[in-house]
C-alpha cells in the first residue's frame, strides 16, 4: 500500500483479528492510496463507510460509497482508493474461500452494497459492536468471527439474488437511462424505442420517478458522473466529457 497525501495529514489505522477474519478502522484526511495485488492469499474486503466518501478505482471502473454504504474489493487485484476529507471507514477482511465457490464465481471487486438494505444495517451493527469491544477481543471466542463471515455471506447472496431479479425484469425508462448514460444518442426517442413506450408515457415516468424531464435528468446524472471523475482521477476534461456521454466538449464546458 502506498499513500499519496498532503503534508500534515491526520490519519490513523487500527486493526484486530477474530478467528479467520480481520477488522480495521481507518480515519483520514483526504488521501489517494495505491494498493498492489496480494499474491500470498486472496481476501474480500468490505469497506463500511461511516463518514465521508470512499471511491475504489480500477482502470476506468469507479465505485463510490457514501456514509452507510459498503464498497467491496478483491485484494488479489491492484486498485486505487480515493478518500474524502474527515473520512472514517470500518473494514472487514474475509478470506475468499470462506465465502464459498458459488459466491466467488461472482466478481465482487468494486461491488456497491447500499445502506438502504436492512441486512446491511444489521451487519453494520455487528461490526460496530465488535469494534467497540476490541480491547477485549482476546477474550472473545474465535468462533464469533464465523458469525461475521455468515453475515457477509448473506449480504453477498442477497446481492446476487437481487441482481438476478433485476436482470429478469424489464427496465423502466429511468432505469434504462441510468444504464445507458454513456451513449451520446440517449434521449426520449431512444428510450421510447428501447422500452416500447410512447413519448408521453416516458415523459410521465420521469416526472413521477425522478421529478424531472428526460433531458434534464440525463444531463444532471452525466454531470454528477463527470464531477466524480474530475475529483478522483487526473484525466483530460475532454476525455471525461466523452466518457460520461457528452458528444460536444464545448457544451460540456
Amino acid at each position: 500500500m502506498t499513500a499519496h497525501v498532503a503534508e500534515g495529514i491526520r490519519a490513523d489505522l487500527a486493526r484486530c483479528a477474530l478467528g479467520p477474519v480481520g477488522l480495521a478502522r481507518a480515519r483520514s484526511s483526504r488521501a489517494h492510496i495505491d494498493r498492489t495485488a496480494n499474491r500470498d492469499a486472496r481476501n474480500i474486503l468490505f469497506h463500511l463507510q461511516k463518514r465521508g466518501r470512499l471511491t475504489i478505482i480500477q482502470g476506468d471502473q469507479l465505485t463510490t460509497a457514501n456514509a452507510g454504504d459498503i464498497v467491496m474489493a478483491d485484494d488479489s487485484r491492484p486498485y486505487t482508493v480515493e478518500v474524502s476529507d474527515r473520512n472514517e471507514c470500518l473494514i472487514l477482511q474475509v478470506p475468499a474461500d470462506l465465502l464459498g465457490d458459488h459466491l466467488l464465481r461472482h466478481d465482487w471487486h468494486g461491488q456497491l452494497l447500499r445502506a438502504s438494505d436492512p441486512n446491511l444495517a444489521f451487519f453494520d451493527y455487528m461490526l460496530r459492536g465488535l469494534w467497540d469491544q476490541r480491547d477485549m477481543v482476546e477474550q472473545i471466542d474465535d468462533r464469533m468471527g464465523g458469525l461475521l463471515v455468515d453475515a457477509a455471506r448473506i449480504l453477498c447472496s442477497r446481492n446476487v439474488d437481487c441482481a438476478r431479479i433485476d436482470a429478469a425484469a424489464p427496465l423502466s425508462p429511468v432505469e434504462y437511462a441510468l444504464a445507458h448514460l454513456g451513449d451520446p444518442a440517449l434521449g426520449t426517442a431512444l428510450i421510447c424505442d428501447a422500452t416500447g413506450l410512447s413519448s408521453r408515457t416516458v415523459q410521465k415516468a420521469f416526472l413521477r420517478l425522478a421529478a424531472s424531464t428526460p433531458t434534464a435528468f440525463i444531463t444532471e446524472r452525466r454531470l454528477a458522473g463527470a464531477a466524480d471523475l474530475l475529483t478522483a482521477c487526473d484525466r483530460r476534461i475532454t476525455d471525461i466529457a466523452f466518457e460520461v456521454g457528452f458528444s460536444d466538449a464545448a457544451f460540456f464546458s
